[in-house]
């Protein structure tokens, strides 16, 4: 039963099937890279270590004294060589990985968020805003947070699924760091500048945004909803006229 999880579980990773949101497809691939190549060093240092351990270990009669053991330059170059070429591997792999996480594909749809202690302010192209606070999310009696189907509709962002958002963010006050937990990807918040990021979620659904700054007392409920819906849905949600007397304006650096 083990055998088959494990399996499974590495069968997963090394999946090519369309992953649920992006670039943490990336992040997976980085780590089980890492993982196979760690596993393989390991191995290969251990089992001849075990193997001498055992072989040349101290027997009364046998190996009371040490053996000299023959120098083989070229064993000294390859274990050299090898080491380098997967270092220069990863460091390559990676920085490609990490330059397709942090660059928007040039299509994707912008939206400006706005952190402040302690809610989200989300800003759509058209002007439509979603400004949520961390209230919204809590359980009025326990003050915990609430399950999706009890939470508000309005008290959600709403996002096209398989399209590449672009996110510019910015802070009206300390720095807080704008966390979509699908996708894996974070970027800090930060007062009078503006950073950004991008994901794509595939799969219609509601998720969770987390700020992953410590930021005060309410930091630990910070949060967002991702309602992630079809294209025709979320054109149909973008196209509804924009009620002025609730449009809010928190974002003073856009």
């Amino acid at each position: 039963m083990r055998r088959t999880s494990l399996l499974t579980l590495l069968m997963a990773g090394f999946s090519f099937a369309q992953p649920l949101a992006e670039p943490a497809h990336l992040w997976d691939k980085m780590y089980y890279i890492w993982l196979f190549i760690s596993v393989v060093i390991y191995l290969v240092v251990f089992i001849p270590g075990a193997y001498f351990l055992i072989k040349y270990r101290y027997r009364k009669g046998v190996n009371e004294e040490a053996q000299h053991v023959k120098d083989i330059p070229a064993l000294e170059v390859l274990w050299t060589i090898i080491p380098v070429i997967i270092v220069i591997y990863l460091a390559t792999q990676s920085f490609a990985f990490y330059k397709t996480q942090r660059t928007a594909p040039a299509d994707s749809f912008e939206i400006k968020v706005t952190a402040f202690m302690w809610g989200w302010q989300f800003e759509y192209p058209n002007g439509k805003q979603v400004i949520v606070f961390f209230n919204m999310y809590e359980d009025p009696e326990t003050k915990s947070i609430l399950p999706f189907d009890k939470i508000a509709d309005t008290a959600k962002a709403y996002i096209p699924a398989g399209v590449p958002i672009k996110v510019l963010l910015t802070s009206q006050d300390v720095i807080h760091s704008f966390y979509v937990q699908p996708a894996k990807v974070t970027e800090d918040a930060v007062p009078g500048r503006i950073t950004q990021m991008w994901f794509k979620i595939n799969q219609p659904g509601e998720y969770w945004v987390f700020c992953r700054e410590y930021c005060g007392t309410k930091h630990s409920k910070m949060v967002a909803v991702l309602k992630v819906v079809p294209k025709e849905e979320f054109e149909k949600w973008y196209g509804q006229p924009i009620d002025s007397a609730n449009k809010i304006s928190l974002n003073k650096n856009f």
